[in-house]
């Protein structure tokens, strides 16, 4: 494992944003890179039946995939406090130096820590960047395959994966 500190993550939301994360990496291996940090730069916070369960301050321990096209956190209020399991579909991480890069395609899961249901969020901003071209046809692609595997493996109780009940 790279004795990187601090572990950049560079997130790019098209059409424009781009954001560097300052992160501790807890594992990695030719699959997967496991890192910590708190949430910035979300435009507010994510409320699923009226319960705050993502904010800016919360902590989220990721576990980004190299070959996959999605990643998964585990996500904590600043109390400690376990909210449940948020998943962004984006491109392969692409290794960085110092860390490692990925695009965002705005789609978005939620599961709650009693892992009894998913709900897919930003379905609209989806459809707001295939209209305005700023995600690619193959990324289009990516993303609802992504999703559909998701949704699947979530009904077999695959997913989130259990992996991530190893990293707090």
């Amino acid at each position: 494992m790279r004795k990187i500190k601090p572990f950049k993550i560079y997130y790019f939301r098209p059409p424009s944003n781009e954001l560097t994360f300052d992160a501790e990496l807890l594992y990695e291996d030719s699959e997967v890179i496991v890192t910590s940090h708190i949430l910035q730069g979300a435009s507010g916070p994510v409320v699923i039946e009226g319960k705050k369960v993502v904010d800016n301050g919360y902590r989220a321990v990721f576990a980004e995939y190299r070959n996959l096209w999605h990643d998964v956190a585990r996500v904590f209020t600043p109390d400690g406090t376990f909210t449940g399991y948020y998943a962004d579909i984006n491109t392969p991480s692409e290794e960085r130096e110092d860390g490692y890069w990925t695009k965002d395609l705005f789609l978005d899961l939620w599961i709650p820590p009693d892992r009894s249901k998913i709900t897919v969020l930003d379905e609209d901003e989806f459809a707001e960047a295939v209209r305005n071209e700023w995600i690619t046809a193959d990324e289009i692609r990516g993303a609802e395959v992504e999703l559909a595997r998701l949704l699947a493996q979530f009904e077999k109780g695959q997913f989130p994966p259990d992996f991530l009940e190893r990293f707090s």
